[in-house]
């Protein structure tokens, strides 16, 4: 083989080797466009018609609501604070001393809640009409000659206490009363058939 015909050969091999690098690469980059294509975003306008019909078949769902009670409660009604009974009736420090005087003799040895019902005894007494209206006049209340308060004759002769005098002023300032207004007396033993309350040893009676 002559020299001549040797370069035609290695001319054609390297047009063969163009041509076919040529379509190699037309083909990657043709693939590479339809990849880029599938991948891309869809257009705003497409996507915008897209979800407006996604919409349109959508059925908007409102969340359940609890069934209404079928009873409705009842209105809050908020009671009056209770008043103090004694409140328009004045007390000075010696009025307090007879009270708690009164309570050393007659039930130092109740309970507390006996203590002050027989505070409230005097309390409601100075309220009725049937008696005096000063702790003073009332402790010392004699019908003929008997004492309303047995202990009255030698009163003073009382050594009270915190307890004493503590039954005495929650008597005095106290809104929730033990005793009905009109009970006015107490003793061991019934005074009539009026039975307000029982506590300890004493028996507290309503006027009728």
């Amino acid at each position: 083989m002559t020299r001549q015909e040797r370069r035609k050969r290695r001319r054609q091999r390297r047009r063969m080797q163009a041509a076919l690098l040529a379509s190699l690469l037309f083909t990657l980059v043709l693939i590479v466009t339809l990849r880029i294509r599938e991948t891309a975003p869809e257009p705003v306008a497409e996507r915008t018609s897209a979800l407006a019909a996604e919409r349109q078949t959508l059925t908007y769902i409102a969340p359940a609501r609890p069934e209404a009670a079928e009873e409705t409660p009842e209105e809050l009604t908020v009671e009056p604070e209770p008043e103090n009974r004694y409140a328009e009736l004045h007390f000075s420090d010696e009025d307090v001393y007879i009270l708690a005087c009164l309570v050393y003799h007659e039930a130092r040895g109740e309970s507390f809640e006996g203590q002050v019902a027989v505070v409230e005894v005097v309390l409601n007494r100075m309220l009725s009409d049937y008696f005096p209206d000063t702790v003073e006049e009332v402790v010392f209340q004699k019908y003929g000659d008997v004492w309303q308060f047995s202990p009255a004759p030698y009163l003073y002769s009382a050594e009270p206490d915190k307890e004493q005098y503590l039954a005495v002023h929650t008597a005095i300032e106290g809104r929730e009363h033990i005793l009905s207004e009109d009970t006015v007396y107490f003793s061991t033993a019934p005074y009539n058939e009026s039975v307000d309350m029982i506590i300890g040893n004493h028996y507290f009676c309503k006027i009728f």
